[in-house]
């Protein structure tokens, strides 16, 4: 349900997104029975019109539109025809089965139009190919975990939402709202997704079903568990130009889990605290990328330096906060402090 959109109550999956351009948000499109459902959340609006060749009474699972966004791809049961819908038209065509296993969405990489699944059962990394009959093809064996189902009644253990971010980073979302994030941009694929926010989607006793669109890629790229990390403070120096003031820490990083879990490896990590985001107030450290993003500094690691399970590892940076140096703190407070594993 979007904010400003009525609720179609009859329900709808198999959901695609058709792109209007950079500075606009996309049309929405999905199934329901027979009927093509158009939700246009720019203007608040949702129709639905009977689809000429679209079976009454499927139920459909998988939708991703074509590249131009002219023809919604919808697919039902495992032995049963996917449908190739046009969106002005009106008008679908049946296509090659989608074949068995419990995938309930695929996503189309930007760059060369492939579209990706995930198997719930095993986490199988899976390809569609529309020309192909099944459509489905295991391109690579338990990448994912295994799906988790919600509390809500009848849930799937299936990955139901799935997206890429125009890079080709590629996201699934399981029905109890675990967010998993896999590296598609290269040749190669990754032996293992990684679960990503620490924590489930808040959905409560509902289900993840379908999803669409295109994921905006962030400036911040996305971390995972919180690491444990300690702060030393060494000096501070008033600073003229520009006026304020110079902070050194040494930051202490262990691989070990904040909340006290396993220990695991560290091969690239972040450390992150509230910094004023103005011309002149600075990080500088050694060996790694800054961005100052919402009144926060983030701090990357820039190649991987592996820390061991359990080990530690310092990181001496120095903090050039802008004001009068006489109402400055001796020591900045650093608050927010907070390590995370990149990889």
């Amino acid at each position: 349900m979007v904010d400003g959109v009525p609720a179609y109550r009859p329900g709808y999956t198999a959901m695609g997104a058709q792109y209007r351009g950079e500075d606009r948000e996309p049309l929405l499109y999905a199934v329901s029975g027979n009927r093509l459902i158009s939700v246009d959340v720019a203007a608040g609006t949702l129709r639905d019109d009977v689809v000429d060749g679209l079976p009454d009474g499927r139920k459909w699972y998988d939708g991703d539109t074509s590249t131009d966004g002219k023809t919604l791809l919808v697919v039902g049961g495992p032995d049963e025809p996917s449908y190739s819908i046009d969106v002005v038209a009106r008008k679908a065509v049946p296509g090659n089965r989608p074949g068995s296993g419990r995938w309930d969405d695929f996503a189309r990489h930007p760059r060369d139009g492939r579209l990706f699944s995930v198997e719930g059962d095993n986490g199988d990394l899976l390809v569609i190919d529309p020309a192909r009959d099944p459509m489905k093809t295991v391109f690579k064996r338990r990448v994912f975990h295994p799906a988790e189902a919600s509390p809500s009644v009848g849930s799937r253990k299936s990955y139901s939402a799935t997206f890429f971010d125009a890079d080709g980073q590629f996201y699934a979302v399981d029905s109890a709202g675990n967010v998993n994030h896999l590296d598609l941009t290269g040749e190669g694929v990754p032996d293992q997704a990684q679960r990503i926010g620490g924590a489930r989607i808040p959905i409560g006793d509902l289900e993840v079903v379908n999803g669409a669109g295109r994921i905006t890629p962030l400036p911040v790229k996305p971390s995972y568990d919180e690491i444990v990390v300690a702060k030393t403070f060494r000096s501070s120096w008033d600073s003229y130009a520009p006026q304020g003031k110079v902070y050194s820490f040494r930051l202490i990083l262990k691989a070990v889990a904040k909340d006290g879990g396993n220990a695991e490896e560290v091969r690239k990590f972040r450390i992150s605290f509230d910094l004023p985001t103005a011309k002149g107030t600075k990080v500088d450290a050694s060996g790694v990328d800054v961005l100052y993003q919402d009144g926060k500094a983030y701090v990357d690691a820039k190649t991987d330096q592996l820390l061991p399970a359990g080990q530690e590892r310092s990181v001496d940076v120095r903090i050039t906060v802008l004001g009068d140096p006489y109402g400055l703190p001796h020591e900045y407070p650093l608050t927010g402090l907070k390590a995370t594993r990149l990889a």
